[in-house]
């Protein structure tokens, strides 16, 4: 019975409390919408993709007129990279057409927070904030209606985020190899999520400063040949669909085809832009909120884990201590920025601006290189965002 006690005790009670309460939270709004977290969701192409491949096809076999696939020598092919679709292949010999994609949805939300928890654990927060701030990154931002839904897009986003805070706890442990394999496998999902590359090195290679050049080098492309296997697996399966190891297949979508400058273009960027950092959300006279729906608005307001980040940097280039790591960080997710403003749609009918949640497992590992214990502020913004979030993720099923 002591024995029992004992383990009992060093259990860490804030790893059973995360997926708890964020359970529970995901049952109470799959109910207001009517009871879908273990429903199929009709977006979900990612399960028919698992489903043709487990026939014996690389094409979807057929049209699915209210989906996004694309259209190349008469085929219809899943237009969004693969590896969402690896991973619901047990989903799919478990349940067939039925593949409660809501669910997988909301498992990576609370396998993102779990993660994150561990991540300031290990930096030394305390239990209860790490619990707080671990929710509040996934919550306290669009990736609370993301896990909501398991849509095509949003199960994409949602992996992409639980890969990419994975690969910020792997290189957390000084683990290199998982942690530029979680990169590379989160390309998979969000091609731009090569970005994090650039921050990975710069960590890395600052971590054997004490080495000699020759093995800083060496070390590190030693540490790339397992996300350079993931890379090559990538561009196969894209040449044996399109001709082309680049090519995913959004740009055969009958929208990018049909458009006068195609999915990516120079000229979407300062539109874009505009969107992102200054489209307003305004409350009005009878205290009603008004916001667009379509391609976004200032995206700090709906992800205001940026805020903190923002301020962050601005308080290291006034004191001088922009180091290269942190500085490699800010390219990153400035590229990142612009790549994404690049692209025609920027997310589409979307509450907040969805894409930009890629760039949080970058900032979040721009905080930890600080290691300032986040205070009363970075709270009230994180709890403020979490309550935004809950809004919009309701108001888009319910309202619009």
């Amino acid at each position: 019975m002591k024995e029992l006690l004992k383990k009992l005790r060093g259990i860490d009670t804030g790893m059973l409390c995360i997926p708890a309460l964020m359970l529970l939270g995901y049952i109470f709004i799959h109910m207001l919408f009517g009871g879908t977290l273990l429903s199929y969701n009709c977006w979900d192409s990612y399960s028919l993709q698992a489903m043709s491949w487990l026939s014996g096809r690389l094409d979807m076999g057929k049209n699915y007129e209210w989906l996004e696939l694309a259209v190349y020598n008469g085929k219809y092919y899943l237009s969004f990279p693969p590896l969402p679709s690896v991973v619901m292949l047990p989903f799919v010999l478990l349940f067939g057409e039925r593949t409660p994609s809501n669910l997988v949805s909301a498992l990576y939300g609370i396998f993102t927070a779990m993660i994150a928890y561990k991540i300031l654990k290990k930096a030394g927060m305390k239990r209860g904030g790490a619990v707080f701030f671990a929710i509040a990154y996934v919550w306290g931002s669009n990736m609370l209606w993301l896990s909501t839904s398991g849509g095509v897009w949003f199960l994409a986003q949602g992996l992409n985020m639980l890969l990419l805070t994975a690969c910020v706890y792997f290189a957390q442990q000084k683990m290199r190899v998982a942690a530029y394999a979680m990169a590379a496998l989160a390309v998979g999902c969000r091609p731009f999520s090569v970005c994090m590359f650039l921050p990975l090195m710069a960590y890395f290679y600052t971590a054997d400063k004490d080495r000699p050049m020759a093995d800083r080098i060496g070390g590190q492309i030693r540490s790339l040949i397992i996300p350079a296997f993931i890379a090559l697996c990538y561009m196969l399966y894209n040449y044996v669909r399109f001709g082309n190891v680049l090519e995913f297949g959004h740009n055969y979508l009958p929208e990018f085809t049909e458009s006068e400058k195609g999915q990516f273009s120079l000229s979407y960027i300062l539109p874009n832009l505009y969107n992102l950092l200054l489209r307003p959300v305004t409350l009005r006279a009878d205290l009603t909120l008004e916001y667009p729906l379509f391609d976004g608005f200032m995206f700090y307001i709906a992800n205001p884990m940026f805020l903190i980040w923002f301020a962050a940097v601005v308080k290291d280039v006034r004191q001088k201590k922009l180091d290269a790591v942190r500085l490699c960080i800010v390219i990153a997710v400035l590229i990142e920025l612009l790549l994404l403003c690049a692209h025609k749609t920027l997310g589409g009918w979307q509450f907040g601006a969805r894409y930009t949640v890629d760039m949080l497992p970058m900032a979040l590992m721009y905080l930890l290189l600080k290691k300032d214990e986040p205070g009363g502020i970075s709270a009230f913004i994180m709890a403020a965002g979490m309550m935004f979030n809950l809004y919009g993720a309701l108001a888009m099923t319910m309202l619009h």
